[in-house]
């Protein structure tokens, strides 16, 4: 009974907080627009597109850290876009603004704040959630709120210029082994939908930009489609960072028009 409530609680908060934040689907191809920019040659925003995503650090818990280890972006497995502990994963609570990072220009293990000091990234995308997520929705929307709120006023502080993404966390599939878990698969998304409902509303708080990448990820169920996983039912595999990027890239040349 208790179960049923807390399902029924959370899927009316899910509808209550979803409203406005929603994004646009993707189109099936990126949508060609030619423009010039005064000189010889012809720029497009789709090339425009690419250049920002070269442009982001990401930091998050580990199925960020897999945007490395998948290849994904610029130098592949080189690349110096994704900030991360050792571990590879980060947890968001009260003290994830004061972690510390292997820095990918020059493999020191440094704080956060040395690490935005030094990079001023022109843009930063956070995405957290799954981890902890019953924790998150047992302590309620301000603490989630009050957590990520602390990671966001440090790199504002540190880096004013940067601008902030916070991506939608993502779904998990039925396959997921929920052993560790006192609630089903469902319930677990439901947890992470009404997550994303309170980033969106952090993020039009704050001056951030949510996106939800989610969305694209997604069966008709709400579970992580099988496809885009890599058997455990919550990582990721190169097809979903592929389909993820293409999903930022559109909407930031949707920004961008």
């Amino acid at each position: 009974m208790l179960k049923a409530f807390i399902c029924l609680s959370v899927a009316s908060l899910i509808i209550a907080n979803l409203f406005g934040c929603s994004q646009p689907d993707i189109p099936d191809e990126p949508i060609q627009v030619i423009v010039t920019d005064g000189s010889d040659e012809t720029v497009t925003i789709e090339n425009q597109s690419e250049s920002i995503i070269d442009d982001i650090i990401f930091l998050g818990e580990s199925t960020t850290y897999h945007l490395k280890s998948r290849g994904v972006l610029k130098d592949g497995k080189n690349t110096k876009q994704v900030w991360s502990p050792k571990s590879g994963t980060l947890m968001l609570d009260a003290s994830t603004s004061d972690c510390r990072i292997v820095y990918p220009e020059t493999n020191e293990e440094i704080s956060l704040s040395e690490a935005l000091k030094r990079k001023q990234p022109k843009i930063m995308t956070l995405t957290f959630g799954l981890n902890g997520a019953p924790s998150f929705i047992t302590r309620g929307r301000d603490y989630f709120k009050f957590c990520y709120k602390k990671l966001l006023d440090t790199i504002k502080e540190v880096s004013p210029r940067t601008k902030i993404i916070i991506n939608s966390c993502f779904p998990i599939a039925k396959n997921m082994d929920m052993s560790r878990y006192t609630v089903d698969a469902k319930t677990l998304n439901l947890y992470i939908d009404a997550l994303n409902a309170w980033a969106c509303e952090l993020a039009k708080e704050n001056g951030a930009r949510f996106i939800d990448s989610a969305s694209v990820l997604k069966d008709s169920e709400g579970y992580l489609d099988t496809r885009f996983q890599v058997e455990d039912g919550y990582h990721l595999n190169a097809d979903a960072y592929k389909l993820i990027l293409k999903y930022f890239k559109e909407e930031l040349k949707n920004e961008e028009n």
